[in-house]
Order: C-alpha cells, then structure tokens, then sequence
C-alpha cells in the first residue's frame, strides 16, 4: 500500500511536470486560433468563459485534472500482467475517465466563472 502511494505521487508530478513544460508554459496568451483540442472541448461543449476564468489558471487546473486522470489510468493499468490485457482496459476506461473528469471539471469552472462575476 505504502509504495502504491509512492508510486501514484510519482507519476503524478512526473506527468504534472512533463505537461505543464510541454504545454502549458509555452500558452502564455490565449489565441483562439491556437487553442487546444482539451480547451476547445471545455469552451464549446460546455460553454466555458476562459476569458471570465482567466486563461493561465483554467489552464494549471487542466493540467492539475489531465496529470491524475493519466495517474490514475497507470494505476490502474499496471496491476495487470499481459500487455494485452493492460491495453485493452486502457483503451476501455480512457473514454468514460475522460468524459466524468471533464464533466466535473467543467461544472467547477462554471463555478469559477460565476465566482468571477
């Protein structure tokens, strides 16, 4: 259990760290044109106001969300033996993982959004 839980903050702020150098560090202005498919989803279909929000912070709480729903996919992925299998339940479980954790995300940015009214 101990190293579980090693494990689990390991991964997670190595992938916290990989995104935000990779992506978010680099998005210092929104540009609608140059937005990312993660924030066009959150913009159109839940009709999130990043402007409102505040574009650098909807972006580390992306990045915050993105880095333990991947932690927890590795997690859960890795207690198993055959590749196949590890494969298998990741493509599974990365659809529904994606729409609850954005679901959920969306509905806390919209709080935010009304916050900064």
């Amino acid at each position: 259990m101990k190293n579980n839980i090693i494990l689990f903050l390991i991964f997670f702020i190595l992938i916290y760290v990989i995104y935000y150098v990779l992506y978010v560090r680099k998005q210092i202005k929104y540009d609608k044109k140059k937005v990312s498919s993660d924030l066009k989803i959150l913009e159109i279909y839940y009709k999130i106001n990043v402007k409102k929000i505040g574009y650098q912070r909807v972006l580390r709480i992306l990045n915050f969300v993105n880095a333990l729903m991947l932690t927890i996919l590795m997690m859960i992925i890795m207690n198993l033996d055959k590749f196949i299998y590890k494969f298998l339940i990741a493509i599974i479980l990365i659809i529904p993982l994606i729409w609850a954790t954005y679901y959920f995300l969306a509905k806390y940015l919209k709080y935010l959004e009304r916050k900064s009214e």
